[in-house]
């Protein structure tokens, strides 16, 4: 069994499920009214802060447990350099005046593309794992299981990064196109971290947490108040109501 070829097919698939979810831009108004605007806005944040608990700081504490490391301090030093990495991506953005990108659409791209990243190496850590104990087929088996997870997962976390995009002037086309690439990623560390499996496994808690905490930053700091913004505050809250729902239940019933 080769483990690196098994995670590019697997990340592969991940990465084609968010494309899927980022053809969701094809399908709705651009001039979207205010309510449903609001209504989106605030389901992206209920799917980034779901997968922040149950795919990013859970699985990095029950890592650093595994790796003797002391979870709550590993954990909190990466989501806040999390949060440093998206305070520096605002204070630049507000430097840089001639990007065309809006603020919020620029972190939350970077926020799901660095929450993306831990979740390709997970991948191929699962099936280097299962490489190295050809006996076990239960280790195979749940590589599957967890790549299959999480390729399902992307497919609402492709469409809270796209949607967004087309309320912050991004053509039809360029949405779908960065909410794809925002999972290109996941290829490129899973087999990273496939032919790197010793060393990386000691460093997952920082990629989870460290991903949770750009999310969560961008959530509060973007996502929410502009879900609030106008007449659509009730739309907002259920939006983030049933994005945090959908989430979750996928996350619970597929990890």
């Amino acid at each position: 069994m080769n483990g690196i070829l098994w995670t590019f097919l697997g990340t592969l698939l991940t990465f084609s499920v968010t494309t899927l979810g980022a053809a969701g831009v094809f399908f709705v108004r651009k001039d979207m009214g205010g309510k449903i605007q609001s209504g989106f806005l605030g389901f992206a944040g209920g799917v980034m802060v779901a997968a922040s608990v149950w795919s990013l700081l859970l699985p990095g504490i029950e890592f650093a447990e595994e790796n003797g490391q002391i979870s709550w301090l590993v954990i909190t030093g990466g989501f806040l350099l999390g949060v440093v990495l998206l305070l520096a991506v605002d204070y630049l953005i507000g430097k840089w005046e001639h990007l065309r990108v809006k603020k919020n659409a620029a972190m939350l791209v970077t926020a799901i593309t660095a929450h993306n990243i831990p979740e390709g190496m997970a991948i191929g850590l699962a099936f280097a794992l299962a490489a190295q104990n050809l006996k076990e087929p239960a280790l195979l088996s749940g590589a599957i299981a967890l790549t299959i997870g999480i390729a399902i997962q992307n497919f609402p976390e492709g469409t809270a990064v796209a949607l967004p995009l087309i309320q912050n002037g991004f053509s039809r086309r360029k949405a779908f196109f960065v909410g794809s690439m925002s999972a290109v990623v996941e290829p490129v560390f899973g087999v990273a971290a496939a032919a790197l499996a010793g060393a990386v496994r000691i460093g997952m808690p920082w990629f989870l947490s460290f991903a949770a905490g750009a999310m969560i930053y961008v959530v509060v700091q973007e996502l929410i108040p502009e879900a609030y913004a106008g007449e659509g505050e009730k739309s907002g809250t259920l939006g983030f109501i049933v994005g945090f729902l959908v989430m979750m239940i996928l996350d619970v019933a597929l990890g």
